[in-house]
């Protein structure tokens, strides 16, 4: 029997489960049942045994089952956790998140109510600004106008003669101080706009250079002219800004230059049929810029030389160069070394303009003067009626004065005149409303505005109430026997 039991157990250890061990029992029973009823008790034994064995494998699946069941348990509960967590790391970014954009928005709100009230204010500084200005060049039209008429008299004494300079100095000293307070005021304000024209840049270099002639002589400097041969004749420009630079930084090589030389040069970078690439070029052999210097001197309110109580203006000149060369697509460039002189230049890439053209911008005005013309002066200002009446008459013209733009339409419709000469702020009715009226009867008549304001402000409205053109007072008398003669020429 103790044989038979051993080879059992060995035998229920070979199986998988109890169905298979009770198979084995079943058929070793059978097997054994001819052996005699000696081996009942024994099966009796054996069944008890299996019964036991069949139990604990019962219990040991179970037991599989049971710790099955608690990983997947383990498993759910930890998904949850993290499910729980990233939910939570998710609330709270978005609460940041939520709270950071009110922030924004609320800061926004904020930046854009101060960007309106900002520009309201530089709109209204603006318009004081012109206002004043306005005002400011009015009384200047007789000081510089009369002082320039006197000039021009062969019989005053030289004495005189030189506190009249004194004078016109004094005067065109205040009317450009005047007038780069303005042009900074407009830059802020983004009123200044481009507006380019066939311009013959040579000419307009070597007026705008000699135009220092007589500085340059009280410093006794000489002025240097340098443009190559191969610089087309006609080249699309804002010759107004363009004029303002190069007025500025010739300007301030005169103020710091003595005994020395002002070169203005104009060299080709490149070309082509349709367009030029160009650098401007001033330089002097003055006092030269220190080198801490530098980097201010672009800065509105920025002089060299202050402290040694040796510098004139406002400081404002280089900071109007780098914001109209901004404005041009360029950009200002500066070598200096202290004692050894100062060089400006900067680039533009131009359009070349056909040489055609170039008979509009400088029409025949030959013997223009030969043929008697009459002129009708609007002007309510009493000394600028005197100014104006004189400089026509240096120039070769008769005029009739009317003091507002209601005797001016009287006049055009009672008198031949030639060409119209009209201020725009007088009493009883202005210029523009004047201009509008005459332009419902008389098409062809010339009229140019006269104004003591900012001649682009204005411009634009002047052209499309059917004025020729614009010129600014204080009158320059070569300034406006030019667009007379141009005028009349057509």
């Amino acid at each position: 029997m103790i044989i038979l039991y051993h080879h059992f157990s060995v035998d229920t250890r070979s199986y998988k489960d109890e169905n298979s061990i009770l198979d084995n029992i079943n058929q070793y029973v059978e097997a054994s049942a001819n052996q005699g009823s000696k081996l009942g008790n024994d099966y009796l034994f054996y069944a008890s045994s299996i019964s036991i064995e069949k139990y604990n494998l019962q219990n040991a699946k179970n037991t599989d089952v049971d710790n099955q069941n608690n990983k997947i348990v383990y498993f759910l509960s930890s998904f949850l956790l993290l499910f729980v967590i990233v939910a939570l790391i998710f609330y709270i970014k978005y609460r940041v998140v939520k709270k950071h954009c009110d922030s924004l928005l609320k800061e926004n709100k904020q930046l854009v109510e101060a960007k309106i009230e900002a520009e309201k204010l530089t709109n209204i500084k603006s318009q004081f600004i012109s206002t004043v200005s306005h005002e400011l060049r009015t009384p200047l039209y007789g000081v510089v106008g009369i002082s320039t008429l006197l000039l021009e008299d062969t019989d005053i004494a030289d004495k005189h003669k030189k506190l009249l300079n004194s004078l016109k100095f004094s005067g065109d000293y205040l009317l450009d101080l005047i007038n780069k307070v303005l042009k900074i005021s407009k830059i802020e304000s983004n009123n200044e706009k481009i507006t380019k024209t066939p311009t013959n840049l040579a000419k307009l270099s070597q007026n705008l250079l000699f135009s220092f002639e007589y500085q340059a002589k009280n410093k006794k400097n000489k002025l240097a002219l340098e443009i190559p041969d191969e610089l087309p004749d006609v080249l699309n420009i804002d010759s107004l800004k363009i004029s303002e630079v190069l007025i500025n930084l010739i300007g301030n090589s005169s103020k710091f230059t003595e005994n020395g030389t002002i070169w203005l040069r104009i060299k080709i970078l490149s070309i082509s049929k349709d367009s030029v690439t160009i650098r401007y070029e001033v330089e002097d052999d003055g006092v030269g810029i220190p080198e801490d210097k530098k980097e201010f001197v672009f800065e509105k309110f920025s002089q060299i030389g202050r402290e040694a109580n040796k510098s004139e203006g406002t400081g404002l000149g280089l900071s109007i160069v780098k914001n109209l060369l901004e404005m041009m697509d360029s950009e200002i460039h500066l070598d200096s070394k202290e004692g050894r002189g100062t060089r400006f230049y900067f680039d533009l890439e131009l359009e070349i303009i056909d040489e055609k053209e170039e008979k509009e911008i400088h029409p025949n005005t030959s013997n223009i003067n030969t043929i008697y013309r009459r002129i009708l002066v609007a002007e309510d200002n009493k000394i600028n009626q005197i100014v104006t009446k004189n400089l026509l008459n240096i120039i070769g013209y008769d005029c009739t004065i009317v003091e507002n733009g209601f005797n001016a339409i009287q006049m055009v419709q009672k008198e031949d005149f030639d060409l119209i000469l009209m201020d725009l702020n007088m009493p009883y009715l202005n210029g523009t409303e004047a201009t509008k009226r005459i332009r419902e009867f008389d098409q062809e008549i010339p009229i140019i505005a006269l104004t003591a304001s900012e001649l682009s402000e204005i411009r634009e409205e002047c052209l499309s109430i059917g004025m020729n053109d614009v010129i600014n007072k204080p009158l320059d008398k070569n300034d406006l026997k030019n667009i007379i003669s141009k005028h009349l020429s057509r």
